[in-house]
């Protein structure tokens, strides 16, 4: 089975499109006793526009015997066979876990937006290695890695 969905991050896309218009409002009207010079500006501009475009989406791709993790517009991915994989469960995770790419108790987290997630752990030489990957349909992504892992 072939599994390959998408999830937008609006929140992330709000609130960094929120940060870039402050921005905007303060160099345009020097707002503060020490405004924005137009250097500052850009630099400020440029930096969340690049988070913007790094993280305002996920993608989670299973193909063959490779789960495949692609934020925003490609440039941060991560890859794991699934051939190793010894538990599947979905979870939800508590809200403080946050978005983005986190360290967590329960190994690291992948997640763009809600709190459901997939737990998978692999072994790999004996060590076990845990990973949490965020979606809107944690039962259909379980089934398509199970499908997988068996064939």
């Amino acid at each position: 089975m072939v599994y390959n969905k998408s999830q937008t991050g609006w929140a992330i896309i709000f609130i960094f499109t929120l940060v870039i218009i402050h921005i905007f409002l303060s160099y345009t009207f020097e707002w503060g006793n020490s405004p924005l010079t137009l250097k500052y500006f850009l630099l400020l501009t440029g930096l969340f526009t690049i988070v913007i475009l790094l993280f305002y989406k996920l993608t989670v791709e299973i193909n063959g015997t490779v789960l495949k993790l692609t934020y925003g517009i490609g440039l941060i991915k991560f890859s794991y066979k699934i051939d190793k994989l010894e538990e599947i469960e979905v979870v939800k995770n508590p809200w403080y876990y946050g978005f983005g790419i986190r360290i967590t108790p329960k190994g690291m987290l992948y997640n763009i937006q809600g709190l459901k997630a997939i737990r998978l752990c692999f072994t790999n030489g004996g060590k076990k290695k845990c990973i949490m990957v965020g979606t809107s349909e944690p039962k259909l992504l379980k089934k398509a890695l199970k499908e997988n892992f068996t064939s």
